[in-house]
């Protein structure tokens, strides 16, 4: 191309580009500035969520009786829990989040068991806290969020009283998971229906020591941070619930020489259970006195009632091999330790089938995210017994040769209690039977149950 008609050229392009130059600056311009302005929207009190109302009221879960506290937000709330004790409480801490509750004052009493007063402030200034004083060591066993009704979004919470161990296991499950997510509500939506009355200004604000104590600033940064520690046992002595496998029209295993194991794990229970009582610590209650026939999840739900600290259930088995013999000491779990494992748990599983479909029974794997997080960790304490079970019966015909196993036994699934499942020898095998039939052996053998299980909770349970 010539070189005057480049130049001709070059001269009608660069106004052009200086146009398009000067278009592009302006809208990068505009595009900054309305982005500047969604940041300043976002980060603004105005667009952050707010707590605009508590609501309280009584519930009951399980058969026990408890609190129900919600929580209405202008938007979804996706909260954090803790548990804390001296005193007993509770720590919602809910991210962007301001207090928009009128005049209610930040500290006031609450007055339904478990609660007893309330306290809110802001640690951060970005985060809302909200503080519920406790009077017994209750734990959150229902958190699930709702839409609208009359008021805002509703975060709820449902807390009951199940013990001094429950709220250990419970208070370390929450460390371990702070963004654990609560979203769905019950499986029973029955469950969500509950009367309940808003907090207003005009309840009396605590007067008791503890109460004034807890007048602390809310958002003091210290709590949350707090490591959960051991509760003291107020009643002097652990509660060790025993769990006398099979019974009633469910005779279990049945020996070479016709023992039937609901026989052989009664006798085994009672011995262990006057055992235990013997040393002065431990208060043992038993699952069944006679020959009666209990449905799994009622023996869960027995022990829970009774606040039990450690549930063991006693088993008798047999195998296809008259050449299988020795103790094995069971926990839960999803996937079971080997094959054998998992055929004894389908065949424990199946006592419940005796009985007929158990059309009141809560289906564990339907249970929310909380109690989930929960027997999480209660397996956890139970690998400790487990542990401390082996360590004693090494001297004994087998001795812990078996070692630990783990399964998904249905009666060990209790969401807040460590649990486990001893097979104290197999029917199937002579000598085992033999052993099993002698009163001395059966004191023998509790003998070292009773040993273990004073280790383990001299070492992780609550402190007498």
């Amino acid at each position: 191309m010539p070189v005057h008609k480049s130049i001709n050229l070059i001269c009608l392009v660069l106004p052009c580009l200086r146009g398009l130059v000067a278009y592009f600056g302006r809208l990068q311009l505009g595009l900054v500035t309305w982005l500047c302005v969604m940041l300043m929207a976002m980060t603004s009190p105005l667009a952050q969520n707010s707590v605009t109302g508590m609501r309280i009221g009584a519930v009951t879960v399980d058969e026990v009786p408890g609190l129900r506290l919600v929580v209405e937000t202008r938007l979804p709330l996706q909260a954090q829990l803790s548990l804390l004790r001296d005193p007993y409480r509770l720590v919602i801490d809910m991210p962007s989040a301001n207090w928009q509750l009128g005049a209610l004052p930040q500290r006031g009493d609450l007055n339904i068991g478990p609660a007893g007063a309330y306290r809110f402030g802001s640690p951060q200034p970005d985060t809302g806290r909200l503080v519920i004083e406790l009077d017994q060591p209750a734990v959150p066993v229902r958190a699930f969020t709702l839409p609208p009704a009359s008021g805002g979004e509703r975060f709820v919470i449902d807390l009951i009283n199940v013990g001094d161990t429950a709220f250990m296991v419970a208070a370390a499950a929450l460390k371990k998971s702070p963004d654990a997510k609560f979203a769905q509500p019950p499986t029973d939506l029955t469950a969500v229906i509950s009367p309940t009355r808003a907090v207003s200004q005009q309840m009396k604000l605590p007067k008791s020591k503890q109460a004034m104590q807890g007048q602390q600033t809310a958002g003091s940064g210290k709590t949350s941070n707090t490591a959960p520690s051991i509760p003291k046992r107020k009643n002097r002595r652990w509660i060790v619930f025993i769990d006398a496998g099979h019974g009633g029209k469910d005779p279990g295993a049945i020996g070479k020489s016709g023992t039937k194991e609901k026989a052989i794990t009664l006798a085994a229970a009672r011995d262990l259970a006057q055992q235990l009582a013997a040393t002065g610590k431990i208060q043992p209650i038993l699952a069944r006195r006679d020959d009666r026939y209990l449905r799994l999840r009622e023996r869960i739900r027995l022990a829970r009632r009774q606040q039990a600290d450690v549930f063991i259930s006693l088993h008798a088995d047999s195998a296809q091999s008259g050449k299988a013999r020795g103790i094995s000491v069971f926990t839960l779990s999803d996937t079971a330790s080997d094959k054998e494992a998992a055929a004894l748990a389908r065949n424990e599983n199946k006592a419940d089938l005796i009985g007929g479909p158990d059309l009141g029974a809560e289906d564990p794997d339907a249970a929310g995210a909380l109690l989930r997080m929960f027997q999480r960790e209660s397996m956890n304490q139970s690998s400790h017994l487990a542990a401390a079970i082996l360590k004693q019966i090494r001297d004994m015909p087998g001795g812990d040769r078996r070692g630990h196993r783990f399964a998904g036994f249905a009666v060990l699934k209790a969401p807040d209690m460590p649990s486990v499942l001893v097979e104290m020898g197999f029917l199937s095998n002579r000598d085992d039977e033999k052993n099993l039939r002698n009163a001395t052996y059966l004191r023998k053998l509790n003998s070292r149950l009773t040993s273990a299980i004073i280790n383990y909770l001299s070492y992780y349970g609550p402190k007498l």
